[in-house]
């Protein structure tokens, strides 16, 4: 395999470069990969050093809106808590590279030998994956030539029932016989680490994305299930869950008692799989989950099926474009509440000016990017009151956070 010169991702910063000044709360990493990996920026703090940091962020971050800012919720514990990792093939001067891209390189890669953010079981897969692309000499893809065949593995993880789920993205292969081979020889790999789907992901485009078509189940099914609120979820491989279970179910039981009960409608808006939806059937006669993408919703349907939840309906659409149709329902105008949980790029620009037209009495809103909902919250507040806004630490070690907020109509 013909590999292009890099810096060995082996070797951590020389310490003689100069040394850092010692913070509050500083504290020596747990992993040897600290510094140079972008997996992780604050473990060089103590864990309630990074919750009180968050918090001085978040109160700059909100402004005016800070004085309802209520403690922040800290995490089970600070580890092994992540259950989906997307690690990428590079190159190294040991040939390949798997792992996860290097802090402020977007085209190296730091072969992971240990990570403490997602399961002790990620390093021994990531080992084997490695050792299998060794073995039958297959070549990382090259992100400026655009050549080669390995990009991605994705590992998924069930904390509750234990399933793992790994994704290997490539690009088309020269020679797919073959590889149907090799692939047999990667499931034989992985099933001894407690790997209990291997699926095979295929992309063509240029663009750096840890997804494409999938092409063949090699091992098991092309699913894997999590427990959350009372629900048994199946997920599609590529179906968003909330990153964290545990502080997932903490944050549904806030939304719980923020939202209330004996709404005739609830409006979840951005549902993705009815991860809320799905745990809230008693804060309302009948839930609407709207999404813009139709695999996450025929997963919704069929789990609100699965786990007998009656009166729960999700439509794959645009949520902007339905809210203006449900807007011209004026006679329920007091009857429905709205629940917010937009990706971290936010709601479409006009979304809180038709919030504002349609006027729920209360809007609970989940945000992964407390700047958006800043921004959000600056337009909403014509018509809304900010009652509480409650941090989750759904990401330890990392500069994010996560924040639900309860508005109510004035």
């Amino acid at each position: 395999m013909n590999l292009p010169e890099m810096p060995d991702a082996s070797i951590p910063p020389s310490a003689d470069a100069g040394a850092a000044p010692v913070l509050p709360g500083a504290t020596a990493p747990r992993c040897r990969h600290f510094g140079w990996c972008g997996g992780c920026a604050r473990q060089d703090q103590t864990y309630e050093a990074q919750l009180d940091r968050k918090m001085e962020e978040l109160r700059t971050v909100l402004g005016p809106y800070a004085d309802v800012l209520e403690p922040i919720v800290p995490s089970p514990s600070p580890w092994y808590y992540r259950n989906k990792m997307e690690c990428a093939f590079g190159f190294d001067r040991d040939g390949v590279a798997l792992g996860l891209r290097r802090k402020g390189r977007f085209y190296g890669v730091v072969t992971l030998e240990e990570c403490f953010l997602m399961s002790e079981a990620v390093a021994p897969i990531l080992a084997a994956a490695r050792g299998w692309a060794t073995a039958h000499a297959l070549p990382p893809y090259h992100l400026r030539r655009h050549e080669g065949l390995l990009r991605y593995v994705t590992v998924r993880e069930g904390k509750r029932t234990g399933q793992r789920l790994v994704i290997l993205v490539t690009a088309p292969p020269t020679d797919e016989a073959a590889f149907t081979v090799a692939l047999e020889d990667l499931g034989t790999r992985l099933k001894p680490l407690g790997v209990t789907s291997l699926l095979w992901s295929v992309t063509d485009r240029q663009a750096d994305l840890a997804v494409g078509e999938i092409r063949r189940t090699v091992l098991g099914e092309p699913w894997f299930e999590e427990r959350l609120s009372g629900c048994t979820f199946r997920l599609s491989p590529y179906a968003f869950f909330q990153p964290h279970v545990e502080m997932a179910e903490r944050l549904a039981d806030r939304a719980r008692m923020m939202l209330g009960t004996g709404w005739p409608v609830l409006l979840d808006l951005y549902c993705g799989v009815g991860g809320l939806s799905l745990g809230l059937t008693g804060c309302a006669e009948r839930i609407i989950g709207v999404e813009l993408e139709a695999a996450a919703v025929a997963d919704a349907t069929a789990n609100a099926a699965r786990n007998g939840r009656s009166g729960v309906q999700f439509l794959a659409e645009d949520s902007l474009v339905f809210l203006r149709r449900f807007s011209n329902l004026s006679f329920m105008a007091d009857k429905w509440a709205v629940l917010l949980d937009p990706p971290r790029a936010g709601m479409h620009p006009k979304m809180a000016a038709q919030l504002l037209r349609t006027a729920p009495p209360v809007m609970v809103y989940v945000s992964c990017n407390p700047k958006k909902l800043a921004e959000d919250l600056g337009q909403l507040s014509r018509d809304y009151r900010l009652e509480t806004a409650i941090p989750f630490d759904f990401f330890p070690q990392t500069p994010h956070v996560e924040v639900l907020a309860r508005l109510v109509r004035r």
